[in-house]
């Protein structure tokens, strides 16, 4: 055996010890059920800290992990700070990864099987559920692993854990620091990371840090039915969420035309924004998608004959360049719209009606008022001669306890509402948490940029990348006929990587990874900049009234910080679906050495 070959094949045994620690710990990860806003998520962050405290680093320096509380929590429920320090320098590059998952009832009856990717697998292999074909391919590939939260996002989780135990273990390979964070609640509210940035800010101004950029290792899928692409974003969409307040006309149902039906109007306000792009958002070269509604809901409480008069609805607004003001601007075109549609629709099925019924005049209904929230709020303060702030305190205190923070919105709104004399027809716009701003690349932003290409660049050049899925199969899944016959950890076919004509990059595999701005689902990165002027977010706040009441966001802690992010996760399909599973390749291979790469090249290894 020659030098080269004896160097190939110990490169090779390594890697594919690494490959195998990395698997090993998705499953355990995996296996502690955290699903967001259970007890779960107090157990999975206690893994985590006992499995890094065990690590020889943190024996010695038990300081470098903290846990951080979530401040007004009322589950209790904590993230983890992990820091990893190398040579004497300021730089630091931080890991980010949610640790709860979306719940599991949607398994039926394998429901006790999400979190056990061995036995859901063979359940899936027998049967148990049926597969849509592509679902059933990829079953057949061995190429996945099946489970709740294997891909979103334990699958980053582990890969971060992974190489902050190589760094540990070899804290002479590199400059600076590598911090962690591990949070909770993404699923929710946000409650971890909304407290980890203030711990973050505190750390980085008391130590002095550098702080280079954020990695996130999200997950992420084909943007498109049969794109095969993997993803690299360079920021990360945002959302807002209008409330829509209809009141109306009641009336008897036997004389519907006397008043007029909040629903009418409401269908009219959905049929309007739902799924329209025309309300998207753009950026240069991307469109995010059309806004849609979370929550409809008539307010008529029991049956009766009577009409109702009342409804109210939620849509998420994704954010790429608007702000605020840009979003209001939008949302009260659209319930001036639906205001204008549903009369037109009203007067012509009325007329319609009268013709028939030979009845010889009809109803006219006054016009609709369209005011934001804020309006309402001033107005009634100054009907009532008292100060804004302490009327909406008046209003929202008593209910804190009892509504969620939406819930606490709406409860305003109808109560200031019906304090109103004019009792015309009205649409009320105005925002409920949560607030996600868009956050992406900016000029000042290229050395970090500069760095994570770079990383990239180290691996695709490398001559000795570890063959593509046949070592995924070897060491996973019983090899199948004609795909890897022999115990070779390193590739026999040369597959020449690097960039591609338009700028992406060519892994071993031959699929392209693809830089996009926006990742596309909305994620805790969100947190670390805060790319709006005070006026523009004070419209935001003045149209939110649970906003410092209810419902926190360390605004100045976000402006402060003004962080580059990537993210930059594992690959599979079916998020937050019971068929979630995550590619063994990709993600289990190619991933930590790209991880690796950036992270040392950026920290000068």
């Amino acid at each position: 055996m020659s030098t080269h070959e004896k160097f190939e094949l110990a490169e090779g045994n390594l890697f594919r010890t690494k490959m195998e620690e990395l698997y090993k710990l998705l499953i355990q990860l995996v296996k502690v059920r955290s699903v967001v806003s259970s007890d779960g998520e107090h157990d999975i962050i206690d893994f985590i800290e006992d499995y890094v405290r065990d690590w020889d680093y943190f024996r010695a320096i038990p300081e470098q992990i903290v846990r951080i509380p979530s401040k007004g929590d009322p589950l209790g429920r904590s993230s983890l700070l992990v820091c990893v320090s190398g040579r004497e320098s300021d730089k630091t590059v931080v890991l980010l990864g949610h640790t709860d998952t979306v719940e599991v009832d949607d398994y039926g009856l394998l429901a006790d099987f999400a979190t056990t990717p061995d036995k859901l697998e063979d359940a899936l292999k027998q049967g148990q559920r049926h597969l849509y074909p592509k679902a059933q391919s990829d079953l057949e590939s061995g190429n996945y692993l099946w489970g709740r939260g294997t891909l979103d996002m334990k699958v980053g989780v582990a890969n971060e854990l992974m190489l902050l135990k190589q760094l540990a273990e070899n804290p002479d390979s590199f400059e600076g620091n590598v911090i962690a964070l591990f949070v909770c609640d993404e699923e929710g509210n946000s409650a971890g990371m909304i407290s980890a940035i203030e711990v973050l800010k505190q750390w980085r101004d008391t130590k002095g840090l550098n702080i280079c950029g954020v990695i996130n290792t999200d997950y992420h899928t084909a943007q498109y039915p049969g794109d095969d692409a993997y993803y690299l974003f360079r920021g990360t969409v945002g959302k807002i969420m209008p409330v829509f307040y209809i009141r109306t006309l009641e009336t008897h149902a036997g004389d519907p035309f006397a008043g007029l039906d909040a629903n009418l109007v409401m269908a009219e306000l959905i049929n309007e924004v739902n799924l329209n792009p025309k309300y998207s958002d753009y950026s240069s070269d991307e469109i995010s998608v059309p806004p849609i509604t979370l929550k409809v809901e008539d307010l008529k409480e029991v049956y009766s004959v009577k009409t109702n008069h009342e409804a109210w609805t939620l849509i998420s607004v994704p954010l790429f360049e608007q702000t605020p003001v840009d979003v209001m601007r939008k949302m009260l075109e659209v319930a001036n719209i639906a205001a204008e549609n549903s009369l037109s629709r009203y007067y012509r099925y009325q007329r319609e009606y009268i013709e028939q019924a030979g009845i010889p005049s009809e109803t006219i209904h006054p016009e609709f008022e369209i005011i934001t929230l804020a309006e309402l709020v001033d107005r009634v303060a100054s009907q009532l001669s008292e100060d804004s702030d302490r009327l909406i305190d008046r209003y929202i205190s008593p209910v804190l306890k009892d509504l969620d923070t939406r819930e606490q919105t709406l409860y305003l709104i109808r109560q200031l509402e019906l304090l109103l004399p004019d009792r015309r027809p009205r649409i009320v716009v105005g925002f409920a948490p949560p607030f996600y701003p868009a956050v992406s690349c900016s000029g000042t932003d290229d050395v970090f940029f500069q760095g994570v290409d770079r990383g990239i660049g180290r691996v695709l050049k490398s001559d000795c990348s570890v063959s593509s899925v046949a070592l995924a199969h070897t060491l996973y899944a019983p090899v199948q006929a004609g795909v890897l016959e022999s115990d070779c950890s390193v590739s026999s076919i040369a597959v020449e990587s690097g960039r591609t004509a338009g700028g992406q990059y060519l892994l071993d595999n031959g699929k392209e990874l693809k830089v996009k701005t926006y990742y596309p689902y909305i994620s805790d990165l969100s947190y670390l900049a805060l790319p709006y002027t005070d006026d523009e977010l004070q419209i935001m706040k003045d149209n939110m009234p649970t906003f410092g009441r209810s419902y926190h966001v360390p605004l100045d802690t976000m402006k402060a910080l003004d962080l580059p992010v990537i993210n930059l996760g594992g690959h599979g399909f079916d998020a937050h679906k019971w068929t979630e599973r995550v590619e063994r390749d990709y993600s289990l291979r190619i991933l930590p050495e790209l991880l690796e790469s950036i992270v040392m090249e950026i920290l000068g290894a």
